[in-house]
């Protein structure tokens, strides 16, 4: 017994697919209320919604602000150790202030602007810390690495196409 070729048989369509059944193609036109998935290659995010890049960027905005704001309470130790790096723990605090008010900002969906600018204050002083603490004699802090790290991280979330064109969207520049 063979088996019918397609056109060969009423009951077995060109397209391949039995009467009734649907073929396999793609469908012609998106079913109703269809919104497609955001593109991973740049393009804005469904919806206008925001970037998991900025939520992670003020997410570890408000973290390491809250933990900077922390140190107002040793700055006094500081002072009492070395009147520079009491200086400059105040200095830090001043920036952990600002990236704390900045993801605050952010993830409310205003300008990351505080944010950007409080993650470069904070990379700044660490640098000046860990330079002070290596010309000082006190040796290279470990714990001063996640000062460069984190708020690099954010700069770099920031700056990522998707956070950029989810701003530009929302006619917000930084």
């Amino acid at each position: 017994m063979s088996s019918p070729t397609p056109g060969s048989d009423p009951n077995y369509p060109q397209s391949g697919a039995p009467q009734g059944q649907p073929a396999w193609g793609a469908p012609q036109q998106p079913p109703p209320g269809y919104n497609p998935a955001p593109s991973y290659s740049g393009g804005p995010p469904a919806g206008n919604q925001r970037p998991g890049q900025v939520t992670a960027a003020a997410i570890i905005g408000i973290v390491i602000g809250a933990l900077g704001v922390l140190g107002l309470f040793s700055i006094g130790v500081y002072f009492a150790f070395d009147t520079v790096l009491g200086l400059l723990s105040l200095l830090a605090v001043v920036a952990a202030v600002v990236t704390l008010i900045g993801g605050i900002q952010a993830i409310q969906g205003n300008s990351p602007r505080l944010l950007m600018l409080g993650s470069y204050a904070s990379i700044g002083v660490q640098l000046l810390t860990l330079i002070w603490a290596v010309v000082s004699g006190y040796g290279f802090v470990f714990l001063g690495m996640l000062g460069f790290l984190l708020p690099g991280l954010i700069v770099f979330l920031l700056m990522q196409p998707q956070a950029k064109q989810y701003y530009a969207s929302r006619g917000i520049s930084y």
